[in-house]
């Protein structure tokens, strides 16, 4: 653009353009920082670890192969010496979303974000999402161990 052609741009037109362009970048930059395709399809994320009684908890996110469908959360669990147990509590967009793990009498509830993803219950050594209690996954060795290796 010339001088001459900037004057015949109105300023507030100009401002309109800068902002457009400005939150266009903003939101691509958001977009792919949350999506993370520079981490390859397979790779686990260590989200926290917790302690209820002889129950060991520790909950992992793994890159799906899926652009759309980036992320699956994993919850492990280990009573005492047993070996680990995982269960696929989430699928989502987010990288690394805030995950707490909170006890009432015999059940552990696990949220994600602010929202109920699931329910393990101690006595029974189940997970359930709202449903049927979910098949869990036996893992070899320590989380995230070979569950994070099948896709």
């Amino acid at each position: 653009m010339t001088a001459r052609t900037m004057r015949k741009i109105p300023p507030i037109l100009l401002a309109l353009v800068v902002a457009v362009a400005a939150f266009v970048v903003t939101a691509g930059a958001w977009l792919v920082w949350e999506l993370h395709p520079w981490v390859p399809a397979g790779q686990a994320h260590f989200l926290g670890n917790w302690q209820f009684g002889d129950c060991e908890f520790q909950v992992w996110q793994r890159k799906n192969p899926d652009a759309f469908e980036p992320f699956a959360d994993g919850l492990f669990v280990r009573h005492g010496d047993h070996p680990w147990r995982a269960f696929c509590f989430d699928i989502q967009d987010s990288y690394s979303p805030r995950v707490s793990l909170r006890q009432r009498q015999n059940e552990i509830i696990i949220d994600c974000g602010g929202e109920n993803r699931g329910v393990y219950d101690m006595t029974a050594r189940t997970f359930r999402r709202g449903g049927p209690a979910i098949t869990p996954t036996m893992v070899t060795g320590d989380p995230p161990g070979d569950w994070w290796l099948k896709p």
